[in-house]
């Protein structure tokens, strides 16, 4: 599915590109941290940048958007926007697109479940599960984190699908688009 487009583009277009890209991630992620409604939903759109970025600019490219707006992401937004995008929204994509030409797609859904289940419990001790959900509540730590472990596991799989779309849909109107005017 992921077919190359990457060889059009001529090294400083590519460098323009990634600049773009990083730069619309970013705006992303200080909607995210800004915005009082709607956060995992720009966390999401900014981790389809990341795909669009290893469709455009392939793996190195793509690494470089990532690393770029996750400093960014430190700076501006904050912590909470930082950690979240870098071990999970930005690092979610790049794990699917990285293990669905090596293995079948069980395999990849079935790592990936196992990956993000682990970054997503190292991020909720870094930014505190506090942070996380309602103050006024007061259950069991044991009770939250199973929660958003469950609520996680349906994330994943409704962001596969989310994915398959989205890359599909880039591909055959987006990209052609975005060739004829360059």
């Amino acid at each position: 599915m992921a077919r190359g487009t990457r060889s059009s583009f001529s090294g400083s277009a590519q460098i323009a590109l990634g600049g773009i890209l990083s730069a619309l991630c970013w705006l992303f992620l200080i909607l995210a941290g800004v915005l009082p409604t709607g956060r995992f939903f720009l966390l999401t759109l900014a981790s389809l940048v990341i795909v669009v970025a290893h469709l455009e600019l392939g793996s190195r490219g793509t690494f470089l958007v990532y690393l770029v707006t996750t400093v960014l992401a430190f700076i501006h937004p904050g912590v909470f926007s930082g950690v979240m995008f870098a071990f999970c929204f930005g690092h979610l994509p790049q794990l699917i697109m990285f293990l669905r030409v090596r293995t079948s797609m069980f395999v990849t859904k079935l790592v990936t479940h196992i990956v993000m289940s682990a970054m997503a419990l190292m991020a909720l001790f870094i930014v505190g599960i506090d942070r996380v959900v309602f103050t006024r509540f007061e259950p069991s730590t044991l009770v939250i984190i199973v929660l958003v472990m469950v609520a996680l596991q349906i994330f994943l799989l409704v962001y596969h699908y989310v994915l398959k779309v989205f890359e599909q849909f880039y591909m055959d109107r987006i990209s052609p688009w975005v060739r004829r005017r360059s």
